[in-house]
């Protein structure tokens, strides 16, 4: 007689929990449905996953933005607490705090070429916090990193998230320091003032804008001193475009004095890259700003008419060409940023210029102004005309491209030419004009076939 009313309670209590399993689920899935996890029509964001990494093919797809929006609800919240999970980036902890969702990475491996040429690593702690009663998928934020903090502002839809972001005036030796995973100038430098930034990001795109505002930098330990005077070797190309490292500096067959260069071509040079030289600390806000913008990929700027203006000072292309490379990042402009406030310091403007003329790239094995003067037009640097000299500066933008679509063609374009001869305003407007009337003739070029275009012939400035 037991075992027959033991069966009835048996049955109930699984009837029981089928129903309450269920309710459970039933709840789950309306809960993923009104955060819009289904949302997977034409044009949302959206990616594939698989619950159960044993059973790849049971993977379905979901609305990104809705995941989220479902993972800070109550009850996404309830499920996430203790959990961890490996991602590609690393492995992260979730656990809540009253309404806040905690995550954790630690250490965390950011992996994006524009960020930098090699992964970042670094501990990183996100708090997201959804608003009240908000449908709309707005949340608050605060990213955390080796001290350093950034506060958040996103709002969600079907098809991207838009993130709002701003860190507070910071101790800019922090900040590097937070970095030395790929700064390695972290370990010696001295570093002094303040970094502020803002702006947005949309995901997943990775658009993004800011804004920094630097305060009393200074920098010291980098060795930039040793530039005053001597020899010191950087790298440069041979006419096949491959690198080779080149001894540079008085005495050498590329250097030219200042004092040798005459006035035309240094005017033209400033006119054409940094027309605010003289004025700036090493480097222009506003233009450190616009190069630390994020898109998407490195698009070609070939069979485009060439920019106006370069994006870096020539203090910063200078420490380019002799410390950082021209690896396309935010972190190498950072870098570049350090040694550039330094060498403005230990060697001042006018050694800075001279160093500038006789380092920079003017195409394939033209390596300093004395080999450009020479290459090009077949005279030394304080012989050439003030149109030469124009246009050396002009080709500085894209060189590769001015040598091998102007130069072995003998098919100058003046356009950009004729831009920075207006803008060479320590010359008389009528010489100016003079110029601008006159044509371009450029020495033998040597006898070869040029190259078909291609996106290498465009330079980052």
């Amino acid at each position: 007689m037991r075992n027959k009313r033991r069966t009835p309670a048996l049955l109930y209590c699984a009837l029981g929990l089928l129903i309450g399993v269920a309710i459970a689920v039933g709840a789950a899935l309306t809960a993923a449905a009104i955060a819009g996890v289904f949302n997977t029509r034409p044009g949302t964001w959206t990616a594939r996953i698989t619950p159960f990494e044993r059973l790849p093919s049971l993977g379905f797809i979901v609305n990104v933005p809705g995941m989220l929006r479902l993972a800070l609800s109550p009850l996404g919240q309830r499920i996430l607490d203790g959990r961890t999970r490996a991602t590609a980036i690393g492995t992260l902890a979730f656990r809540r705090h009253d309404r806040t969702l905690v995550v954790v990475c630690s250490p965390c491996r950011l992996d994006d070429a524009r960020l930098a040429g090699q992964p970042l690593t670094l501990p990183l702690e996100l708090r997201l916090t959804p608003h009240d009663g908000d449908l709309n998928g707005h949340i608050d934020g605060v990213l955390n990193a080796e001290g350093l903090h950034a506060d958040l502002a996103a709002s969600l839809a079907p098809e991207m998230i838009e993130v709002a972001w701003s860190v507070p005036v910071t101790d800019a030796g922090d900040v590097v320091r937070a970095l030395a995973s790929v700064v390695p100038e972290a370990q010696i430098a001295q570093i002094s003032g303040s970094i502020a930034a803002r702006g947005t990001l949309l995901l997943p795109g990775l658009h993004g804008r800011s804004s920094l505002q630097l305060d009393h930098l200074e920098v010291s330990g980098l060795g930039t001193e040793s530039l005053a005077d001597g020899t010191f070797r950087q790298d440069c190309t041979d006419r096949d475009g491959a690198p080779k490292k080149i001894v540079n500096g008085p005495g050498s067959r590329f250097w030219i004095a200042m004092t040798d260069l005459g006035d035309r071509l240094p005017a033209a040079v400033v006119a054409a890259e940094d027309r605010h030289f003289f004025e700036h600390p090493g480097y222009d806000s506003q233009e450190l700003t616009a190069s630390l913008a994020l898109e998407p990929g490195n698009p070609s700027v070939v069979g485009t008419p060439p920019s106006t203006r370069a994006t870096s000072t020539l203090t910063e292309q200078l420490a380019r060409t002799l410390y950082t490379g021209s690896e396309r990042s935010a972190v190498r402009k950072l870098r570049e940023l350090l040694y550039a406030v330094e060498l403005e310091h230990t060697l001042g403007k006018q050694r800075i210029l001279e160093l500038y003329l006789n380092t920079a790239n003017w195409g394939p094995g033209v390596c300093g102004v004395r080999t450009a003067a020479r290459t090009y037009f077949g005279k030394s640097p304080a012989r050439l005309t003030t149109l030469e000299s124009a246009w050396l500066a002009a080709s500085l933008l894209q060189p590769r491209r001015a040598y091998e679509r102007e130069f072995l063609s003998g098919r100058a374009d003046l356009v950009r030419t004729h831009h920075v001869l207006a803008q060479m305003h320590t010359l008389p407007s009528r010489e100016r004009a003079q110029a601008a009337r006159q044509s371009l003739v450029f020495a033998h070029a040597p006898r070869q076939t040029p190259p078909a275009p291609s996106a290498s012939t465009a330079q980052e400035r």
